[in-house]
Formats: structure tokens, sequence, C-alpha cells
């Protein structure tokens, strides 16, 4: 499977009121261009990805919030996992695109002996798959969406042959994040006046 591929297919699942965060990879560039509306906190530094969507859906109990993270990114912080498994949110839907490589830098451990689904299984996430085609990624998905969670599903992809690059006017720094911030607060349940 290719990496835009899967973020194509997911794309129309994510309705206006779901919330994503991407971590530094060509899921933010990728992602960027297949959802331009709603709720999208790109970039997130190698490791940030999970903690920074699970704090999201504390704040949004009601919304689906949604992590598109990469192998090279969860490895940096698998002990996060141990957190969404204690947190046990219902809303919270990880994918992450496991391409078993570090941009051009090199292979991820996935490729050797490393299983990010018996990482999350053990960290204690009750719900995870591992997936190798666009059906099965579509059905896990819908799933997830449809369903009470934490889900965790791993989405294996080739790597990436050509350099991403998107519009980093629009997915880093202050713009995008005033953007983000500008998106939350158009959620129904965003309080709306504070006292």
């Amino acid at each position: 499977m290719k990496r835009f591929d899967c973020l194509k297919l997911l794309a129309p699942l994510v309705d206006q009121h779901m919330l994503t965060v991407t971590s530094l990879s060509s899921n933010t560039a990728f992602w960027s261009d297949l959802r331009r509306e709603g709720a999208n906190f790109f970039g997130c530094n190698m490791g940030l990805c999970i903690p920074f969507a699970l704090g999201l859906t504390v704040a949004f109990p009601k919304r689906k919030v949604i992590a598109l993270d990469s192998d090279g990114s969860l490895m940096v912080d698998t002990s996060s996992l141990i957190t969404v498994a204690d947190v046990n949110p219902p809303n919270f839907v990880a994918i992450i695109m496991d391409n078993g490589s570090y941009a051009r830098m090199g292979s991820t451990f996935t490729t050797r002996k490393t299983d990010l689904e018996k990482i999350a299984q053990g960290a204690g996430i009750a719900n995870t798959a591992t997936v190798r085609s666009e059906e099965a990624l579509s059905g896990a998905v819908e799933r997830a969406l449809k369903a009470s969670g934490p889900h965790f599903i791993v989405a294996k992809v080739e790597p990436d042959r050509v350099r991403v690059k998107g519009d980093p006017h629009r997915t880093y720094g202050r713009f995008m994040r005033e953007c983000f911030v500008d998106a939350v607060r158009c959620h129904p349940d965003y309080p709306q006046t504070r006292k």
C-alpha cells in the first residue's frame, strides 16, 4: 500500500467535527492536501503525536480524535501507549503509517523484529489491528470510528519514493496553530463563554 492512497481513503471518513493530529512525516504534507478544512494539528515532533492527540480526547470527549502517526515517530515514545491504555479514551483512534524507514536515513526496527501492534496490546490497548491492504484499512477505520475505543491500527505502507514537501506556511508554525485553534473554537462542544 502507498501512504497517500491510505490517507486518501481515510479523508472522506473523517467528518468536520473530528480532530486530527499528524506526526512530522509525509503524513503532514499528504493530510494537509487531503483535508483542508477542520481541526488539523500538523507536524508534531517525533514521539509527540500520540500524547498530543490523547490530550485532545480528554478536552473533547464527544469528538473522535485521530492520531496519524508513523513508525519512527511512535518508537521514540512507545510509553505513551501505556498512558492511552490507562486513560482508555473511547474517542481515540491511532493510525500508524509503518513504512519501515526513517525517511531516507535508514530502516526502523519494524523491518526486523519489532511489532507495533503487539506493543500496543502489551500496553493494554484491546482494539488493535495490523492491515496490509486498503480494504482491510477501510474496514478497520470504519469500525474504529463507529465503536468505542481506544483503537490502534498499524497500516503497513511502502516507503515514500519522493520527498513530499507540502505547504510549510499552512502546516507549521504560528499560522497552522492559529488555524487549528480557530477550527477548535467552532466545535459545538467548545465553551463559547468563559466567566
